[in-house]
């Protein structure tokens, strides 16, 4: 009799569209609708629900006793004279955008999986919990020197679309811009619509004052949820001794022994960490830190939308 295999992530260099496909069975363990911020525990009072789907604007109409004096019209009201307010149909189907990092920083891996594999799993994941939820599903996915931006739609199909694209997006050898994250940030600001959730899963390497202005802009109208992605080696240097490392073309040899050396290593990624989240924090941003050596992401995933950690990979026959 054949034991059941349990359902996992990808692991290894290459982003493989089976694998991305098969998360599909692990959508329901996200639901989008349920997902809060945490902020109430990171922050004290800076705390607030994610908004509802967005809004359509359908007419203006005179203003009535217990309307919301923030949908005002003051234009109409001015030409008028007489009270005027902006009235909005909600949204059947909410935006959903996934914007996953595929920059050359993210070609790297000493575990399990390159931190480009754990990107696209979660990109993956995401698009299909949101196309559960029955919501319009949109991209952007950048490298170096290209990026494709996939608009929210409907369906299966604009899901296999993504999970294709995710497949296809060369990595590329051009010289990577450290203002690369901000053109692309920039170039959310332009195309996100208010009322969409936002996820970015990235090493958020570049990120800058310029950066954080994208992100405020785009905070005020959109949910918008961090993911970061690193690697052990990231963290912390292995144990003492002398380690071959190679990018494909060079060879070096990193030396660990030096405990100063390992702890100054160690204290400036955590220090970097944790002023990215801090920044982040100040726009209400929640910031999900993931690594590529935990061969199941989804509780600590589950745990920083506000959906508990408690759950067990299901098993696939």
């Amino acid at each position: 009799m054949n034991q059941p295999l349990r359902q996992s992530f990808s692991s290894g260099a290459d982003i493989v569209a089976a694998n991305l496909v098969r998360l599909r069975s692990l959508a329901p363990m996200l639901p989008p609708n349920r997902q809060k911020k945490v902020l109430r525990d990171m922050s004290g009072s800076h705390s607030s629900a994610l908004r509802g789907r967005g809004m359509d604007f359908a007419e203006v109409r005179q203003y009535q006793a217990g309307d919301d004096l923030r949908s005002m019209d003051w234009r109409v009201t001015a030409r008028t004279g007489q009270a005027h307010i902006k009235v909005f149909n909600e949204e059947k189907e909410r935006p959903v955008l996934l914007v996953c990092d595929l920059r050359a920083g993210m070609q790297f891996g000493s575990r399990r999986a390159l931190k480009k594999v754990l990107a696209a799993d979660l990109t993956a994941l995401l698009a299909w919990a949101a196309l559960h939820n029955g919501d319009r599903i949109g991209a952007l996915l950048f490298n170096d020197a290209q990026e494709l931006d996939l608009r929210p739609k409907p369906g299966r199909k604009s899901v296999l679309h993504l999970l294709n694209e995710l497949t296809r997006l060369p990595a590329t050898s051009a010289t990577p811009q450290p203002d690369r994250l901000a053109q692309m940030l920039r170039h959310l600001r332009r195309v996100a619509r208010p009322g969409s959730r936002i996820y970015i899963t990235s090493d958020w390497a570049g990120y800058d004052h310029e950066c954080q202005q994208h992100l405020f802009s785009i905070s005020r109208h959109c949910d918008v949820i961090a993911l970061h992605i690193s690697d052990p080696l990231e963290q912390q240097l292995p144990p003492p001794g002398l380690y071959p490392l190679t990018d494909g073309q060079r060879r070096l040899l990193l030396d660990t022994a030096s405990v100063s050396a390992r702890q100054t290593y160690q204290q400036a990624f955590q220090q970097q960490l944790q002023q990215l989240r801090e920044q982040l924090l100040q726009l209400q941003i929640p910031l999900l830190a993931l690594s590529t050596a935990d061969p199941d992401p989804l509780p600590a995933l589950r745990a920083g939308l506000g959906l508990g950690a408690a759950v067990s990979l299901p098993e696939v026959v």
